[in-house]
């Protein structure tokens, strides 16, 4: 293998393909990157086999080939390369490849490509097509839902589908919170979708997507789900299982409702995180007429702040767990919050002013 390319689109495309390299694998090939050059295209491949990116960029093909190169090494060579055209050449009878920049080099070992595991193919036809911006949007909206639990796998994604009617609707859970949201799409949907994609996966997607109406390709086989985007494709396998119906844990009947400011929410409540220990991690909220009163005790010190909202009902005190709290009000990625409650063990409900399709809910904790 030989080609030639520039430094900053080698290094790009690296650092995407990096993310789906596995450190800790019993298989040594498969923390490398799979290097692939032909007809003037450079292909990049990592893979844990649950989990994969494939990548592309022109490049200039001298001789065409594969190596199998360790990602980590290939990203911290990259990095710290001139911003100079990069000559690769491998040596197939040491599996040595060579960085050729102005006159000098450097050498990393790698493995045969034959070793490198295959990337699977795409199907056919893509099973939804939709905008990079409103499916990073939709992201965001539930990944801080998602859990790490190996008890509980299905609960470690998050719930995809697609209706006939066209409606995407996605839905994590770890049992504490739970985030909802839907998007009915403007084109007809190509068939029903009903996924459980790991949130490992989905992180990685989201960091990958911009914020445009590029367009997003879904492709879902069995057991596979793949998402391509330009000349990146990202490969997951899925999660088994049937997600558990979130509609019973939603309250029907509350006892108050508070309209609120999130940022004044937010900022209180890291400012109360200042104070947090190994022992106390909970603060309160009291919903009360004309303000919510939101205070923190713990070793390190306590905080009590007073936020002008408005609320109608009983008053209320409940405890929530500081650093949930936060990361549902970062993304719900809204001014104000409408929060309803139905009793001081009972989940809460937040929902965005201005949103029809987006919902969370966060169970209260007991000091």
């Amino acid at each position: 293998m030989h080609f030639t390319a520039p430094k900053n689109d080698l290094n790009t495309l690296t650092q995407i393909s990096l993310r789906a390299v596995s450190q800790r694998n019993p298989l040594p090939v498969l923390s490398c990157l799979l290097f692939e050059a032909n007809e003037n295209k450079l292909i990049l491949t990592a893979t844990d086999l649950e989990f994969g990116i494939r990548c592309s960029m022109p490049a200039e093909t001298v001789v065409e080939g594969a190596a199998a190169l360790p990602g980590k090494y290939v990203a911290s060579v990259l990095a710290r390369l001139p911003e100079v055209d990069i000559d690769v050449i491998t040596d197939l009878s040491t599996n040595n490849t060579s960085f050729a920049y102005d006159g000098s080099e450097m050498v990393l070992h790698g493995f045969p490509a034959e070793e490198f595991p295959r990337f699977p193919d795409l199907p056919g036809e893509p099973s939804l097509k939709i905008s990079q911006n409103i499916f990073k949007t939709m992201l965001k909206r539930v990944l801080f839902a998602v859990a790490y639990d190996e008890h509980r796998p299905v609960f470690n994604g998050i719930n995809i589908k697609l209706s006939e009617e066209a409606v995407l609707s996605m839905v994590a859970t770890d049992t504490r919170k739970l985030a909802v949201c839907e998007e009915k799409l403007a084109q007809p949907a190509g068939g029903v979708i009903n996924i459980i994609v790991p949130g490992k996966a989905l992180n990685e997607l989201y960091r990958i997507l911009e914020p445009a109406e590029d367009e997003l390709k879904i492709y879902v086989t069995d057991n596979k789900v793949f998402f391509e985007i330009d000349n990146i494709c990202l490969m997951s396998r899925l999660i088994a299982g049937t997600y558990p119906d979130y509609r019973i844990v939603i309250p029907n009947q509350f006892l108050c409702e508070v309209r609120a400011p999130v940022s004044a929410l937010v900022d209180a409540a890291e400012r109360a995180l200042l104070l947090v220990s190994a022992k106390r991690n909970v603060f309160n909220i009291k919903f009360q007429s004309g303000e919510l009163l939101v205070y923190f005790n713990s070793e390190a010190g306590r905080i009590r702040e007073e936020i002008a909202a408005d609320f109608s009902g009983e008053p209320l005190d409940v405890g929530f767990n500081i650093r949930f709290f936060i990361d549902l009000l970062r993304a719900a990625d809204t001014e104000e919050i409408i929060i309803k409650l139905s009793g001081f063990k009972s989940p809460a409900v937040f929902k965005p002013v201005d949103s029809e399709s987006y919902f969370s809910i966060l169970v209260p904790a007991i000091a």
